[in-house]
C-alpha cells in the first residue's frame, strides 16, 4: 500500500494529463442533477445487461451505456452547458496538481446538435477557466472508426478550421479490429498537414499490428493505451527509437478485462525497456478515478521510485501537443517542483 507520505508526494507532484475524455452525457447528467434533482430531463435509468458479462470493446460499450441508459434529450446539449462541464473538468485539475491537460471530445450527439464548430467554441469558452487557474489546455477532437472515413474527414476539416478554439490534436478511436487505420489515412493526413498532433487508440482491443499501422500509416506520435505492443519486441524497440509515447490508463485496462490485475499490467515492462510511457485517467467519472489515484495504483503494484514518477511526467510534457518552447517550459516546471 502507498503510505500517506508517498500519497502526499504523488498528489503534489506537477502532472500532465494527455488522455482524458470529456464524457459529455455523464457530466451533463451531473450538471442537471445538481441544478435540479427532480429535473424532468433526467428520468429513470433502465435495467441493462451487466457489463462484467462482456469483454473488450463490447464491455466498454456496455459500461458506458450503463451510465447513460436513459439517454438525455438533445435540449440538454446547449453551448452554455458544454462550456459549464468543460470548466468543471478543468477546475478538477489543480486538485491533482495538473499543469497541462488535453481533453478529448468526439460525442456524435454533441457534434450533431451543436455542430463541430459550435461544440469546440463552447469548450473553448469553458476552458478559459484554465488560464485563471494557471494551467495550459488543449482540445483533442476524436473521430470514431465505425462512423467511417467520410465522417472523419468532415469532422477533421471542421476541427482544422477551428484553430482559434484551442484544438491541438486529433484522435482516432473505436473498433480497431474491424476498422483498420489505413482507412483513415487521408483524413488523418489532413490534420497532420495542418500541424495538429496525432494520437490513435490502438493496441487496446486488438494486437500490435494496429500500433504499427498507427505509427507508419497515420504518423501518430502518441498511442492511446497501446498495451498489446508488449507482444512484439520489435515494436517496442521501434517505439523507443521514434519516441512514440504510450498513453497508459491502468484502471481502464483492468476494468475492461484487458489485463487481469494492476500487478500484471505491462506498464512495468514498458518502463524497464525504456518505452516512453505516460499515465492518464481516461474516463475519470466512468471509472471513479483520478490521475493521482492512477499513479498511486501503479506505484503500489510495480514499486515505482520517486525518480520514475517524475520521469513519467517529464515524458508526458515532452509528448504534449504544445509548441516546443511551451513543452520545454512545462518540463522545467516539473523538474523544479520535484
Amino acid at each position: 500500500m502507498v503510505d500517506a507520505t508517498e500519497l502526499s508526494y504523488i498528489i503534489a507532484l506537477p502532472k500532465v494529463e494527455l488522455h482524458v475524455h470529456l464524457e459529455t452525457s455523464l457530466r451533463l447528467r451531473r450538471l442537471l442533477q445538481r441544478r435540479d434533482p427532480d429535473h424532468p430531463l433526467i428520468g429513470q435509468v433502465h435495467l441493462i445487461s451487466d457489463p462484467s458479462r462482456f469483454a473488450g470493446y463490447d464491455r466498454l460499450r456496455r459500461l458506458r451505456y450503463a451510465e447513460r441508459a436513459n439517454r438525455l434529450p438533445d435540449s440538454a446539449y446547449t453551448r452554455a452547458n458544454i462550456a459549464a462541464i468543460t470548466a468543471e473538468l478543468v477546475a478538477e485539475a489543480p486538485g491533482q496538481s495538473v499543469r497541462h491537460i488535453e481533453v478529448r471530445v468526439g460525442g456524435q450527439r454533441a457534434f450533431s446538435v451543436l455542430g463541430v464548430r459550435g461544440m469546440l467554441e463552447a469548450m473553448a469558452e469553458g476552458s478559459g477557466e484554465a488560464r485563471r487557474l494557471g494551467l495550459s489546455y488543449g482540445t483533442i477532437v476524436t473521430v470514431i472508426r465505425e462512423r467511417g472515413p467520410e465522417e472523419a474527414d468532415r469532422i477533421i476539416a471542421e476541427a482544422v478550421a477551428a484553430s482559434d478554439c484551442a484544438v491541438v490534436g486529433v484522435d482516432l478511436a473505436g473498433d480497431e479490429e474491424n476498422y483498420p487505420a489505413g482507412l483513415f489515412s487521408a483524413p488523418i493526413a489532413r490534420a497532420r498537414d495542418a500541424g495538429l498532433g496525432i494520437t490513435v487508440h490502438a493496441g487496446e482491443f486488438a494486437g500490435p499490428a494496429g500500433v504499427w499501422a498507427a505509427v507508419y500509416q497515420l504518423g501518430a506520435s502518441r498511442i492511446g493505451h497501446g498495451i498489446r505492443a508488449i507482444e512484439d519486441p520489435a515494436l517496442l524497440e521501434r517505439l523507443c527509437e521514434r519516441g512514440v509515447a504510450l498513453e497508459i490508463c491502468p484502471t481502464s485496462n483492468v476494468r475492461l478485462g484487458l489485463v487481469s490485475a494492476m500487478s500484471t499490467h505491462p506498464v512495468g515492462t514498458f518502463l524497464k525497456q525504456g518505452v516512453p510511457v505516460t499515465i492518464n485517467s481516461d474516463d475519470p467519472m466512468l471509472l471513479g478515478t483520478t490521475l493521482s489515484r492512477e499513479l498511486a495504483c501503479i506505484t503500489r503494484a510495480h514499486r515505482l521510485s520517486r525518480e520514475i514518477l517524475v520521469n513519467l511526467q517529464v515524458t508526458a510534457a515532452r509528448a504534449a501537443f504544445l509548441p516546443a518552447k511551451k513543452r520545454e517550459s512545462l518540463e522545467r516546471t516539473i523538474r523544479l517542483k520535484t
